[in-house]
């Protein structure tokens, strides 16, 4: 009958006595067992200890900058964020950072503000400048990408300083074709 773990049949003194009996005669000032020695250990390295356990790493090296800690106009403030990119430039944004090798999109949207994949896939779906501007991943997109384009010091595209110039506050966060407009009779 097989034993049923692997641990059954390492423990089994028998087995190095059948061993010994195998090996040639060896004179007695080897000792009495077979001059087996067993390999290496390797050398365990010590790893660098994590700044979050109350360490502080030297202040000499020079920390980089993430887009987290870059802070904009009106963030943190009742108000908001005021927002000067439609939602067909945040679309077309994030298909270009999807086609960079290695990325996620489940872990970017966790990054950006948790946003729901569902929601991140009705915003993808929906068409036109204003279509998805009522949609939580608009703003955590646009936060996202405005963050980046400060941090890297990119300069602001032409349409981004004329949508400045021309739409005071920023965009609306209303899709305009969901609007009732009424006119007189």
């Amino acid at each position: 009958m097989a034993p049923k773990r692997k641990s059954d049949t390492q423990d089994v003194p028998e087995i190095e006595v059948l061993v010994e009996s195998f090996l040639p005669n060896q004179d007695a000032s080897a000792g009495a067992g077979p001059s087996v020695q067993p390999p290496a250990k390797k050398r365990r390295v010590q790893k660098p200890k994590d700044e979050s356990k109350g360490k502080k790493a030297e202040d000499d090296a020079p920390k980089p900058k993430r887009w987290q800690d870059v802070v904009l106009d009106g963030e943190g403030t009742g108000d908001g964020v005021s927002i000067y990119d439609d939602c067909n430039d945040i679309r077309r944004k994030i298909r270009a950072l999807q086609k960079t090798p290695g990325f996620k999109i489940t872990p970017w949207l966790r990054d950006i503000g948790n946003v729901n994949s569902n929601s991140y896939g009705r915003f993808m779906k929906a068409t036109g400048p204003s279509g998805g501007a009522e949609n939580g991943t608009y703003v955590c997109a646009y936060k996202y990408f405005e963050k980046v384009r400060i941090l890297e010091g990119k300069k602001k595209t032409p349409k981004r300083i004329r949508a400045e110039q021309e739409v005071i506050g920023g965009h609306d966060l209303v899709d305009r074709r969901r609007m009732w407009v009424f006119m007189p009779a």
